[in-house]
């Protein structure tokens, strides 16, 4: 309304438009596609080489872990930040920890000459606590982040929360 109302009454001609697309943040995207690929690939290459079938398992059981995450975000409508894609890298990460806990002590259950059944059972029995500590606390400090922090790191602690949630399902 300010600017009509010292207009004069000639119509504007446009003479030239440019549109800025967004081939920065569309570069970036491909680039974090491929990272998170070549990732999570060496993880479960790693694991699979190191535990033979076990890692065969718990890579099965990782990307069904990502799956259900992927699922939850999608439903909570959450934008995937890059704070949220931290939150999604440590959650493997601490799947992983908790994958080698559960490993490590069927390994060290199955030296004490006990069955696999047995090896398995106190492996996980023996882990457990342990995981348990590790991710609550970690719950814990995601709670305080999402409760003091700003946009970014809500959404690291939000993403983390849930991951941690998913991964002991």
């Amino acid at each position: 309304t300010v600017l009509r109302s010292g207009s004069l009454p000639i119509k504007p001609i446009l003479l030239s438009r440019q549109d800025i697309g967004p081939t920065l943040g569309e570069n970036s995207i491909k680039r974090g596609k491929i990272a998170a690929i070549i990732g999570l690939s060496a993880v479960f290459l790693f694991i699979i080489i190191y535990y033979f079938l076990a890692g065969i398992v718990a890579s099965i059981s990782l990307a069904f872990n990502l799956t259900v995450l992927t699922a939850l975000l999608v439903f909570l409508e959450a934008t995937l930040t890059l704070p949220g894609i931290a939150g999604i890298v440590l959650t493997v990460g601490m799947a992983v920890d908790a994958n080698i806990l559960i490993f490590e002590r069927i390994r060290e259950e199955k030296d004490k000459g006990k069955t696999l059944g047995q090896s398995v059972k106190n492996g996980f029995e023996r882990a457990f606590l342990t995981i348990v500590d590790a991710n609550a606390t970690t719950f814990i400090t995601g709670f305080i982040l999402f409760q003091v922090g700003t946009g970014p790191i809500k959404g690291f602690a939000v993403t983390l929360m849930i991951g941690i949630c998913t991964s002991l399902f």
